[in-house]
């Protein structure tokens, strides 16, 4: 599942871009461009490094999958990486395009790109944190009047609409092969409980005595989690560390929450989640991709 990505201090904790009035800053009164950079009558300064014919650039609300880092710029001279998009795994830094925030911000040097084509810019550091990212205080380290750089190659761009039809075409594919390889794995392990509405299938594999959690209730389980092709991601029996949670108060995954509750203390079980009821398109982690159907071998231990 792609995400679009907002600037934050960890370029990560803000899912689109909030579009902010650009406010009008005397940014290039006096100033001069750092060596090498061209100075922009909005203060911005860039420097093209790869630049491709293409005349055509992405208009406003397009969406940008990019190569990005930043730094705290020291005149060219050990600055100081803060971020670099390349190190994210398994996720492209996808960023939609909005008006400026400020005069010269780093949405006017994104405005400039075509596919292929990469830049450096620099920046007034607080206004990127407080304006274009948001955060409500500059990090630690930065202070009024630093500036960033930003090293940025434009991969490819598309309009929201294209890319929400291009992640549904994706999704519905991602789903099919869930169904397939979930009716494989129960025919292979002769499993013929039948679904919940939901989808969920609950095996008993050793009947307990006491009563079923009600909503509210605290229970307190042991559990092991593997995916349909036996890889195992979690397990609070090897840690020696059993699991407590309330019932019907969403502080699990919504397979969770209902088979657990058709559990008698004591029981042993197997819980088989489809997504639908699991982590769904965004998965969990490294260890749980998007659609995953997940087993679950589940003892109740207590009811309280």
């Amino acid at each position: 599942m792609k995400q679009i990505f907002g600037f934050a201090l960890s370029c990560l904790v803000i899912v689109g871009v909030n579009s902010l009035q650009a406010q009008t800053e005397n940014a290039s009164k006096g100033a001069k461009a750092p060596a090498g950079y061209t100075l922009a009558k909005s203060g911005l300064a860039y420097k093209m490094i790869r630049q491709t014919k293409s005349a055509q650039k992405p208009a406003m609300s397009d969406v940008l999958t990019l190569n990005l880092s930043y730094a705290l710029y020291k005149g060219g001279k050990g600055d100081s990486v803060m971020f670099d998009s390349r190190k994210i795994p398994q996720q492209e830094l996808m960023v939609q395009l909005m008006p400026s925030a400020y005069a010269g911000d780093l949405m006017e040097g994104l405005s400039m790109l075509a596919n292929g084509d990469s830049a450096s810019f620099i920046t007034r550091a607080d206004s990127f944190f407080l304006k274009t990212a948001g955060v409500p205080k500059l990090p630690p380290g930065i202070k009024t009047g630093d500036r960033l750089v930003f090293q940025v190659g434009l991969t490819k761009y598309a309009t929201l609409a294209q890319l929400q039809a291009e992640q549904a075409a994706t999704d519905s594919i991602a789903k099919a092969e869930e169904a397939v390889n979930r009716e494989k794995y129960l025919a292979e392990n002769k499993i013929t409980e039948k679904p919940s509405e939901s989808g969920l299938i609950i095996q008993i594999e050793q009947e307990g005595t006491g009563s079923k959690p009600q909503t509210g209730q605290k229970v307190t389980v042991h559990y092991t989690g593997y995916l349909l092709n036996g890889s195992k991601f979690d397990s609070s029996v090897g840690r020696g560390e059993p699991f407590t949670f309330t019932i019907g108060q969403g502080q699990v995954i919504k397979g969770w929450d209902e088979g657990v509750a058709q559990l008698k203390t004591g029981t042993k079980a197997k819980l088989i989640i489809p997504s639908s009821i699991g982590y769904g398109a965004q998965g969990a982690g490294a260890n749980i991709p998007p659609f995953s159907t997940l087993i679950f071998e589940v003892e109740l231990l207590k009811t309280e």
